[in-house]
């Protein structure tokens, strides 16, 4: 088992697109040139046909390798917007980050998210400039985006030597010495710093400098009584300053020819923490809080942060080790199911494959075969000394579509709750509303993705639809009707008499029955037959075959039969009331409404309200974020149902936003209308008779 302070557990976060998957081959290259992929190949990390379709990352892909002494714990996440849960997930087990920035198109916005989760993490992270070798790189524009799109002052801690197909190396800012390369992977030799770049890097190390300063203050007394700082003092507060993420160390690399790889190694090991500084705070079995320490001696704790049920293997769980050493034949218990599991032999990651470990401490990560029931967020613990951690939130689920399937919904169903063991960002129910089995996940692309996953894994075709939204009716206005039924068929007959009135109530206060019979004119006994007519019968409107809701029926009067009343008779007649009632009283339908959160950089707010208005949606106010604009407004369910991919077109992948019910409001008359229409000639509407 390495030393703890030889351990690096870290993520890497960015944008599709920005390099990082082929950061994480390079590590390995460097590492053990044998166990990289192929020159180009992402595919020993981006092993499942999902991702090998489209070319980028899906899931969290952990990484162990050992460089000289040290090991380090890389988490790869994607970078598309739909995936973002894992990202938050990764943070959540990982001491640090690295934001990956594309030289070719810098932050393009997209990384705006990364770096929000990032800052909401408090964790340190030092910022990539990617790409550097590609024909449209631009390094200054790089940083300078950097600064004005995150809203955090980067501290450039190497410049490249040229860009593009002209790029030559790397100066080290703090050292003042170039790294040229001479065209093989990763080797360079050191030289002097260019003349024509010298004023840019003595510009670079002052800045450097300064902020290392500000960011401890026996260093700031010393540089303002002297002038200077060692190299290893300028460091020391670099990496206390990342850690109040007061500032974003950067760099340059690029993959491919190795560039900064081996720097950015040397760099993770200076400026982010180790897993010595990672406590946690959980709940013991009291729920009073309790602090897990990173210390190899201590009572087990991990934390599950993914799960993949495959066919041969079986379940998979990673696990990072926040306390104690795991050994083999250990036995854990899990605190949300209370059951025992026993640990025969556990992994390291090593992209598609494993490797089997002795044992593994603190920040290390584990991967454990088949466990009984264990899901990502669960903790894992000694029996003796039980600890909860946090959960990882639930996310938002904007998105939800309507599943069909050719085989029978229970097999669709059994098939996607083995995908939620694995991903507990997808959620699937049946809407109580409308029946339809819906599906929820965190945009289009999450929930196509998981369509492919269930074929290809269960056999299961599914097919997706719009759902529809869970209109209502309801009625405007007082009215009252009769509702006799009589029947005769030669011994005893039936009989039932009821006049009801209808009042309108406020939206949201439901059904009302209000009993106002004197006189006996209807048996006791038979009133509760009135009231249930009427209910059976409100699952239906007269417009368009939707339920009635917020209004009181009155039960006014009526008669009986000594000999051929009888519940039922009375059941019809109250339903029959109601349903003459309902058609006097100017019924309308009503839309759920959503209250929409849209986050977008300020340069596509006026886009975005103006497609919003487009959506009948009524904008409530905007707020200025660090980065953005948040602008809440109400809009119709229907018309935020395909929201999601128009957003990502209007702001070019940028924008986002959250969702929620708010209330109900009335349906214009023409899409009324259309809605009418289109409900009876489905069949969806039944007549008073019925």
């Amino acid at each position: 088992m390495p030393s703890i302070r030889t351990i690096r557990t870290f993520c890497i976060t960015g944008a599709d697109g920005s390099g990082k998957t082929a950061l994480v081959e390079a590590f390995l290259r460097i590492a053990d040139a044998r166990r990289a992929s192929p020159e180009g190949s992402t595919s020993r990390l981006d092993a499942e046909p999902e991702e090998k379709k489209r070319n980028f990352t899906l899931s969290i892909h952990p990484e162990t390798f050992e460089e000289g002494d040290r090991t380090f714990n890389v988490l790869d996440t994607p970078g598309f917007a739909s995936f973002l849960a894992d990202v938050d997930w990764a943070l959540r087990v990982t001491d640090g980050a690295l934001l990956l920035v594309s030289a070719a198109e810098g932050p393009h916005n997209r990384a705006e998210r990364h770096y929000d989760l990032l800052a909401e993490s408090g964790l340190p992270a030092l910022a990539v400039i990617g790409r550097i070798d590609h024909e449209r790189a631009d390094f200054a524009k790089a940083v300078a985006d950097v600064e004005t799109s995150l809203k955090v002052k980067p501290i450039p801690l190497q410049l490249p030597i040229g860009e593009g197909g002209s790029l030559k190396g790397l100066v080290d800012v703090l050292a003042q010495k170039a790294h040229v390369y001479d065209g093989a992977f990763a080797r360079w030799s050191e030289q002097d710093v260019p003349a024509s770049m010298k004023e840019e890097v003595e510009a670079a190390r002052t800045a450097a400098l300064e902020a290392a300063a500000e960011s401890d203050d026996e260093l700031l007394g010393k540089y303002l009584e002297g002038g200077s700082l060692s190299e290893d003092e300028i460091v020391a507060g670099l990496a206390k300053g990342a850690a109040a993420q007061k500032f974003l160390p950067l760099v340059v690399v690029a993959p491919k020819p190795g560039v900064g790889v081996k720097e950015l190694l040397e760099l993770t090991v200076k400026l982010l923490p180790g897993p010595e500084s990672r406590t946690v705070v959980g709940k013991d079995v009291r729920g009073g809080e309790l602090t897990v320490s990173p210390v190899p001696q201590a009572p087990f704790v991990a934390q599950v942060f993914r799960t993949t049920i495959d066919h041969f293997a079986g379940r998979v769980d990673y696990a990072r080790v926040f306390a104690g050493t795991l050994r083999h034949d250990a036995v854990l218990v899990n605190p949300r199911t209370r059951s025992e599991e026993r640990i025969s032999h556990f992994y390291k990651t090593d992209g598609a494959q494993t490797a089997e470990v002795k044992e593994a401490g603190p920040g290390e990560i584990v991967v454990l075969m088949k466990l009984k029931d264990a899901r990502t967020g669960d903790t894992l613990c000694d029996r003796e000394a039980p600890v909860v951690l946090p959960e990882f939130p639930a996310p938002n689920r904007p998105v939800a579509f309507a599943v069909h399937t050719k085989n029978a919904d229970d097999k669709a169903a059994a098939a996607l709750h083995k995908l939620i063991e694995e991903d507990p960002s997808l959620e699937l129910a049946r809407s109580p509303d409308t029946g339809e089995m819906l599906l929820k996940g965190m945009g289009q692309a999450h929930i196509e993705v998981t369509v492919e996953r269930v074929k290809r894994k269960h056999g299961v075709e599914i097919t997706l639809a719009t759902p529809m939204p869970a209109y209502l009716e309801t009625i405007t206005a007082n009215s009252k009707a009769q509702g006799k039924f009589k029947r005769q068929t030669g011994g005893h007959g039936q009989y039932g008499d009821a006049h009801v009135e209808l009042y309108p109530k406020v939206r949201g206060e439901g059904f009302e029955f209000e009993d106002a019979i004197v006189g006996g004119t209807i048996p006791r006994q038979f009133i509760p037959s009135v009231e249930k007519g009427i209910r059976n019968s409100i699952h239906s409107g007269p417009l368009a075959g939707y339920p009635v809701v917020d209004f009181k029926a009155k039960l006014v009067f009526g008669s009986y039969h000594d000999v051929d009343s009888s519940d039922m008779a009375f059941q019809v007649a109250g339903s029959m009331a109601f349903k003459k009632a309902v058609i006097e009283a100017r019924p309308i339908i009503l839309e759920p409404v959503m209250k929409l959160e849209v986050r977008v950089p300020e340069e596509y707010v006026g886009t975005v309200m103006g497609d919003l208005n487009s959506r009948r949606a009524k904008v409530q106010g905007m707020e200025p974020l660090p980065r953005g604009v948040l602008v809440r407004a109400l809009c119709p369910h229907a018309e935020a149902m395909t929201y999601d991919a128009e957003l990502r077109s209007l702001t070019q992948g940028v924008g986002y936003f959250t969702m929620e019910h708010s209330h109900y409001d009335p349906v214009p008359p023409p899409l009324a209308q259309k809605i009418i229409e289109r409900r009876r000639a489905e069949g969806k509407v039944k007549g008073v008779e019925e």
